[in-house]
């Protein structure tokens, strides 16, 4: 009788320890997510994650909070959000960077210090001026060293452009384009490339002015502006953004998230948001963005290495 009831007790106990940690593990998340943005607040990255994450929250069940961490690129942020709990409560926005930096060997972390959850978002990069430089000829401008880009350090946009043209220009290093697109409407540089949503309140308003998109085709967003394919220049490049978490976080933890920015991507009201900020959806799952980042990273290599 009594190891009859020695081994009932031992059931219990093994059932309540199998069903204490399934309701842990369902019960993900308990508590507030953060956002790791390796760039400003008013950037193209920055606008996109707070977009996603608004829409985010209701499919998670917990506030999520966007924290801003410049510097480097990028790098001061990805360093800081590898070396995170991989517990799924510290994501970071990815962007062409936490593949070109690790190449270039200008960041201490790489994509694959993380596990992809999706990829949501690809804009290419679009050439603008300031009101006043309306009608330089931008061909001209790309083939003459006296005009000065405001980039990012490296600038991989303009160095795309110098793979086709061989003329190298002065580039002046800023962070994202919260800071290009004031750089140029002030006249510290006269041109810089960035996103057509990270700079679509200063176009609509006439600011801005831009003069060629390095996309295969034109952009619904400014239907008017030709591609660089179509003035001789064959140059594209987008800026890409998705989500991760640090190296090590639990798959389940990553299918809950998957699942829950998946369908915030699919609300209306975020591609509403897109739509209206001229940001463009590009979505790729998981296993899908991390096969695009492998490519990302053989196309870099390769371009470098010329």
């Amino acid at each position: 009788m009594r190891k009859l009831l020695v081994l009932f007790i031992c059931i219990a106990l093994v059932s309540v320890s199998v069903f204490a940690s399934g309701t842990k593990e369902a019960a993900f998340p308990e508590r507030n997510i953060q956002i790791i943005v390796p760039y400003a607040a008013g950037g193209g990255t920055d606008a996109v994650a707070r977009a996603i994450a608004q829409f985010a929250e209701p499919h998670l069940g917990q506030p999520i909070t966007i924290i801003n961490k410049t510097g480097g690129g990028g790098a001061v942020g990805w360093a800081e959000a590898a070396k995170a709990r991989p517990d799924g409560y510290t994501l970071t926005m990815f962007a062409p960077n936490i593949v070109n930096l690790s190449i270039m060997n200008l960041s201490p972390v790489g994509y694959k210090e993380f596990e992809p959850i999706l990829m949501f978002n690809n804009d290419p990069g679009t050439i603008v001026v300031a009101k006043k430089n309306a009608n330089l000829n931008v061909v001209e401008m790309l083939n003459d060293n006296k005009y000065k880009s405001g980039g990012e350090n490296p600038n991989f946009y303009l160095l795309t452009i110098q793979a086709q043209t061989g003329v190298i220009h002065q580039d002046i290093p800023y962070g994202g384009a919260a800071e290009r697109v004031p750089a140029v409407l002030g006249g510290h540089v006269d041109f810089a490339i960035v996103n057509v949503g990270e700079a679509k309140g200063q176009i609509d308003a006439g600011e801005l002015v831009p003069l060629a998109v390095m996309s295969e085709k034109r952009l619904d967003a400014v239907p008017n502006v030709p591609t660089l394919k179509e003035l001789g220049i064959d140059a594209q490049m987008g800026s890409w953004r998705g989500l991760a978490a640090p190296k090590g976080t639990p798959k389940e933890v990553i299918a809950i998230l998957e699942d829950a920015f998946t369908k915030a991507a699919n609300e209306q009201g975020f591609k509403d948001f897109m739509k209206k900020a001229a940001f463009n959806i590009d979505f790729k799952s998981s296993a899908d963005f991390w096969t695009f980042m492998e490519e990302q990273d053989v196309a870099t290599t390769k371009m470098l290495s010329k």
